[in-house]
């Protein structure tokens, strides 16, 4: 397939030869509108004309300027237009194909779970430094400008993840936790934490591939070998729970650890509410297959 760095310098020739046709018209429009940054496809917009800015002023990069300032202002006019680039039809050295591979995944995730109204700033920046990364890696030479581009847009990644509450893996997937507390001996969790579970099932996630490990936990008030049980007893009320409430399809895995990991410690004995707690660790993946234990649908 013909790479993107092709394409753009047959479109990028005749204007490089006359600094006139359409490409010029783009950057230099771009230049002069008025962007509202707060908006999803704003942001966007401005962070493209801070990149196009700097291949065609300091670069003299035209091919390059001309064919993000044409994105820019197709965001512009329609937000849904804000897709990062496809790093697989641009001509890079295998070098730099496994973190853009890494890269692309982790995106792709983030743009799947997180709204663009959730997080417009970090959302556009992370879409347009993954472009910027693949620019600067088909041109190759660069290094310090591939290493900043890599950067900006993890650092972006990494302000979604801390708003967001998620973490996202270079496999592709994300964690989000989940803790809900008990009663003094009671298997199932408080009312206010089951308000939690529920407020999970608002998310519009279930088309994707979820996986829940479940670990139930106890404090030190009772004796070892009734907490273990009533630890594994409080990991199944809540996979009871969540298979009331979540809406798609989903496998669980479930673990009692008794009261041997407490979240504060204490001496043996005493009650403490920080302990009863169950951890649920979501694992969600955009990706069709995925690792079946028990598959519940509702």
């Amino acid at each position: 397939m013909i790479s993107q760095k092709i394409k753009k310098m047959s479109l990028g020739l005749g204007l490089m030869a006359s600094l006139s046709a359409c490409g010029a018209y783009d950057v230099a429009e771009l230049k002069e509108r008025d962007i509202d940054p707060s908006t999803f496809g704003g942001a966007v917009a401005e962070e493209y004309r801070k990149f196009v800015a700097f291949e065609a002023d300091q670069m003299m990069d035209w091919p390059d300027a001309n064919y993000f300032a044409a994105k820019a202002l197709r965001v512009l006019g329609d937000p849904a237009a804000a897709q990062p680039e496809d790093f697989s039809k641009w001509n890079i050295d295998e070098q730099f194909l496994e973190d853009l591979e890494v890269g692309d995944k982790r995106l792709r995730v983030a743009m799947r779970l997180i709204q663009p109204e959730e997080g417009a700033q970090d959302l556009a920046r992370a879409i347009t430094s993954f472009d910027c990364w693949i620019e600067q890696a088909e041109e190759g030479w660069q290094t310090d400008h591939i290493a900043a581009c890599q950067t900006a847009f993890n650092d972006a990644l990494e302000g979604l993840e801390a708003k967001k509450g998620i973490e996202i893996t270079d496999a592709g997937e994300a964690k989000v936790r989940l803790v809900v507390h008990h009663d003094l001996d009671q298997s199932h969790p408080r009312t206010d934490d089951l308000i939690l579970i529920q407020s999970f099932a608002s998310k519009g996630w279930d088309d994707l591939q979820l996986h829940v490990h479940v670990v139930g936990h106890t404090d030190r008030s009772g004796s070892e070998e009734h907490n273990q049980k009533l630890s594994v007893s409080r990991a199944l009320a809540v996979v009871n729970a969540i298979k009331a409430t979540w809406p798609g399809e989903y496998t669980f895995s479930i673990e009692g650890l008794g009261e041997t990991t407490p979240a504060f410690a204490t001496a043996d004995g005493v009650e403490d509410i920080r302990n009863r707690r169950t951890e649920a660790e979501v694992t969600l993946s955009i990706e069709p297959e995925f690792p079946s234990i028990e598959t519940a649908t509702r």
